[in-house]
């Protein structure tokens, strides 16, 4: 197996990575100058990539035609960088949008990480694994990507805290089953960690037939991957318009995660986030989730309202940052002005430039701005109740 390169070079690979972002809705971070935002990939034709951009950001930024772009971008959970020029603006089915070329070239962002495979999401289950500490404690872990020369895994407890339980460059044995019979038993160091992640590197003592037949494994997935990725690859470009009509004929109805009042309403395309969140809060509220795509946010609530008719039991609304296709701002302003919502609304999103966001969201309606990122749980806590409190009655 080749140790995975830093640059990603070929046309169609950079085509394909592009249209699983269009695909999922994926966001783009685009840079210009001291300016630089997350927008939502909406499409590429080969000549072109989109990317919902509102004019008013292209006018504040001061963006023209044949100005370079930095872009950054994660396919599959390995993270990429690019410079494109910026092309101009255009209305897409009503969504203002930027545009650029191609990139000839992704560069890797991330090759420290033992990370040359990472599974499609959804593709199969995932790899469960154990290892070890100095203590000789067993820890249940799933994989999250493979590497030649090691693999990066996340806890199963996703409530224990990775860094009280391992070291770096402590030594630990790992054990996971693989398919067709084969399993990886290694000595392993740890070489790194991230958000409740640990990278284990395969040290000197590993068994030399075992990493053989675990790197051929991995290559086997590596081949099947990519026929896959030809497969549901369409020269033509993503068609955007086709994908929304698809999604428009089965838009996504609400969740309901925590079953209790009072109930908060949270708008958001980041399911693990919802899961989260409704974790958190479930001693106190309820919470029902709601991937929204287009059109009037109470259509969509049937799970939480009896009679079809309006917000049911909602009694806040939260709009968290992370949005396919509409703004924070804009579906703020929807929800007040077009479907005339009673009960507050609250916007959430990172500690970033606090001050301004909170600014703007009671500009367009909202009553305050959480900070989320970091997730800061009394800090929500208090916020929501507070927020509640002053309106009950109201």
């Amino acid at each position: 197996m080749t140790r995975a390169s830093a640059l990603l070079e070929d046309a169609t690979g950079i085509r394909m990575v592009l249209q699983r972002l269009c695909l999922a809705g994926d966001r783009v971070d685009v840079a210009y100058k001291a300016q630089r935002a997350p927008y939502p990939m909406l499409t590429e034709d080969g000549e072109r990539m989109v990317f919902r951009m509102p004019f008013e950001d292209i006018r504040t930024w001061g963006l023209k035609p044949g100005e370079n772009l930095a872009i950054k971008l994660k396919d599959r959970g390995l993270e990429y960088e690019c410079v494109v020029s910026y092309s101009g603006q255009e209305v897409l089915e009503g969504v203002e949008t930027g545009q650029a070329n191609i990139p000839r070239v992704l560069r890797r962002a991330d090759l420290h990480r033992l990370a040359d495979f990472i599974p499609d999401r959804g593709a199969a289950q995932p790899h469960a694994a154990t290892f070890t500490n100095a203590r000789n404690a067993i820890i249940d872990g799933t994989v999250q990507s493979f590497g030649e020369e090691g693999l990066e895994l996340v806890l199963r407890n996703t409530k224990q805290d990775i860094r009280e339980l391992l070291r770096m460059g402590e030594e630990s044995l790992l054990d996971v089953p693989l398919e067709g019979g084969l399993r990886l038993r290694a000595p392993t160091t740890v070489a790194y960690f991230g958000e409740n992640l640990v990278g284990l590197r395969f040290t000197k003592q590993a068994d030399p037939k075992v990493l053989s037949q675990y790197r051929t494994w991995v290559q086997d997935q590596q081949v099947l991957q990519a026929s896959q990725d030809r497969e549901a690859f369409s020269p033509r470009g993503f068609q955007e318009a086709t994908a929304r009509m698809n999604r428009a004929a089965a838009l996504p109805t609400v969740k309901v995660l925590v079953d209790r009042d009072p109930m908060i309403l949270l708008l958001t395309e980041k399911e693990e986030f919802a899961l989260r969140l409704g974790e958190a809060l479930s001693r106190k509220f309820g919470l029902a989730m709601l991937d929204h795509i287009k059109g009037p946010v109470k259509a969509q609530l049937k799970g939480i309202d009896a009679n079809g008719e309006g917000w049911g039991r909602t009694r806040l609304v939260l709009i968290h940052n992370q949005l396919r296709l509409a703004s924070p701002l804009e579906l703020c302003r929807q929800i007040i002005d077009q479907e005339g919502c009673s009960f507050p609304v609250v916007l959430a999103g990172t500690e970033e430039d606090e001050a301004l966001k909170r600014h703007r969201a009671v500009a367009v309606g909202a009553v305050d701005y959480v900070v989320v990122e970091p997730f800061r749980i009394l800090s929500i806590l208090r916020k929501l109740d507070d927020t509640l409190r002053l309106f009950e009655g109201t």
